[in-house]
């Protein structure tokens, strides 16, 4: 489907063909938000292997996600949180507002005697971090730094990163939510996922009737609860 009016006439189709045409009819608002609540589901059930193989298993599923995979630098944490850090010499960095799934972190350390050298940054739990920050094997050192994650909203998540030796950058490539598939320009005040502009699905073609069938799926089940 190359643009909006396709997506929604195939929309239209499907739905009434699999509701008799006894479901009432949608407007394209409503229609936008099933078809981007749909590409975010695919997404997520590409990357975690349930739709297909899992991301990174086959080409072929890394293709289909190869545009939403991004890489941040950060630099600079926050200086003040209203949530409390777990310790007081971690740092915490804001992450990105589309961020759905980190693929690979990384931290770039001082280390005294040694300069700027690379550490793997591993995700841990609140309980195992406890655990395991003072063991000399698994808790941080020159090549490990330990990150706990807290979201303050759905738009606001945090890493929180304790390391043994200062950190001079966080770097972290991520899965990215798909821009939201808007059939026409939204007025009144409505958006979805903050933007308002008609633009359509952005991920390759082959994605687009999975998309399609997902949304519509959803849509009859609200139609007949």
């Amino acid at each position: 489907m190359d643009n909006v009016n396709e997506w929604s006439l195939e929309f239209d189709l499907l739905y009434q063909n699999i509701t008799s045409n006894q479901a009432p009819g949608l407007t394209e608002y409503e229609k936008s938000v099933f078809l981007t609540r749909a590409q975010e589901a695919v997404v997520v059930m590409l990357y975690n292997g349930t739709l297909k193989d899992s991301f990174e298993e086959t080409e072929e599923i890394t293709d289909y996600l190869d545009t939403l995979v991004k890489t941040v630098h950060l630099t600079v944490p926050e200086d003040s949180m209203t949530t409390p850090r777990i310790i007081s010499t971690s740092e915490i960095f804001a992450l990105p507002d589309d961020l759905l799934f980190r693929t690979l972190e990384l931290c770039t350390l001082d280390v005294e005697g040694c300069g700027e050298m690379e550490a793997s940054v591993v995700p841990v739990t609140q309980d195992e971090f406890w655990r395991t920050r003072r063991n000399p094997f698994k808790g941080p050192n020159k090549s490990r730094v330990l990150r706990l994650a807290f979201a303050v909203s759905d738009e606001q998540r945090y890493s929180e990163l304790v390391s043994k030796y200062d950190i001079t950058s966080y770097t972290v490539r991520y899965l990215a939510r798909p821009e939201p598939i808007i059939l026409t320009d939204l007025v009144d005040g409505l958006s979805i996922n903050g933007e308002s502009n008609e633009k359509t699905c952005k991920l390759p073609k082959a994605l687009h009737q999975t998309i399609l069938v997902e949304a519509v799926k959803a849509a009859k089940a609200v139609w007949a609860s």
